[in-house]
């Protein structure tokens, strides 16, 4: 049977103050990968923190080799702040202060700031060995969740294809003969050192949906399981991912001024052509200005929003001017191909 503990990484803070922050271990003291799983690198990203407990409750009865290390609370110093960075201000811009985005400065620094060094602890105790890793964001509500595979790693694009989640947004990675810059990302520094990782985007900040939830922790099953460390084959691989590419991407604008009233839909729905997606109250006449689906396929973004909505209550105003983001639909394809 395996075991499940609660474990700390004991963090020196410039202060000089002491920071514990929790994780859990499940072992089985057999030969077997060990996952380091990630949630909470940002205060206001917490889908997957409940995610992981869940997650790590199965695998205490279900592991069959290696360990897992799940972290809920990746930069606890956000989360008691309620807010993406330790330092991070109301409605301040996410992109401000990157030397405070956990997410920037792995494999982390003992000598720097204290998020530097918040890194460095929980990838020396928790990371420095793991053979693969999976790192849990949110984005905005207005945007389906989606995993990031790398195209130049192979290992990486294996895990997106069994996420079964929503969406699968590649990105390029390095061209060949380019050294990969440290500090990094979480995900990248595995990636770029030889392991496999994924990582992907919950939908919705500063909540804890159901949806959203168990989206997160079929995933991170699904990754388990693909590796050889819990039983079963990946579950909802029927359900996704669609591939994003430019070229399947259709967009709808608002053509007006005024309100725009959704239409029941979600970020991930299915959509088919001629669907009603909601309907503008146009300021100059107070007219009803329908908005339908202009090609079948899945809602990558929905509803009206702008920059800096996952931190600003003005930015997700429904209130739409003319050439505004109303949805974005990707249409249905093949698997893209890596490098």
């Amino acid at each position: 049977m395996p075991d499940l503990l609660v474990k700390h990484v004991a963090v020196t803070l410039e202060s000089g103050d002491s920071l514990a922050i929790p994780y859990w271990e499940v072992t089985t003291g057999t030969p077997g990968p060990v996952l380091l799983i990630t949630a909470a690198q940002h205060g206001n990203e917490i889908h997957g923190s409940e995610a992981l407990r869940r997650f790590v409750l199965r695998a205490a009865s279900e592991l069959s080799c290696g360990s897992i290390r799940g972290v809920p609370f990746t930069n606890l110093l956000a989360v008691r702040r309620r807010r993406h960075h330790d330092t991070q201000g109301p409605e301040e811009p996410v992109a401000m202060q990157p030397e405070r985005n956990t997410n920037l400065l792995w494999p982390g620094d003992p000598e720097g700031n204290d998020i530097a060094r918040l890194v460095h602890a929980i990838y020396a105790q928790c990371g420095a060995d793991a053979t693969h890793g999976v790192d849990i964001h949110c984005w905005c509500r207005f945007w389906a969740a989606a995993c990031l595979p790398r195209r130049d790693r192979p290992r990486s694009w294996e895990l997106a294809k069994i996420s079964a989640l929503p969406f699968a947004r590649p990105n390029d990675g390095w061209a060949p003969g380019v050294t990969p810059p440290v500090p990094t990302l979480m995900g990248a520094y595995f990636n770029d050192t030889g392991r496999a990782s994924l990582t992907f985007e919950s939908a919705g900040q500063y909540i804890v949906t159901e949806k959203e939830v168990r989206l997160a922790e079929r995933c991170v099953l699904n990754v388990a399981r693909f590796i050889g460390m819990m039983p079963g084959e990946p579950e909802g691989t029927d359900e996704g991912p669609t591939w994003w590419a430019p070229e399947r991407l259709v967009e709808v604008t608002a053509l007006a001024t005024g309100l725009f009233v959704e239409a029941g839909l979600e970020p991930g729905d299915w959509v088919q052509e001629g669907q009603p997606l909601g309907h503008l109250i146009r300021e100059s006449d107070l007219e009803t200005i329908p908005f339908v689906a202009p090609a079948a396929g899945r809602l990558e973004a929905y509803g009206c929003h702008r920059r800096d909505c996952d931190v600003s209550l003005a930015a997700m105003h429904p209130w739409a001017e003319p050439g505004e983001l109303l949805a974005r639909i990707v249409r249905d394809g093949p698997e893209l191909e890596h490098a």
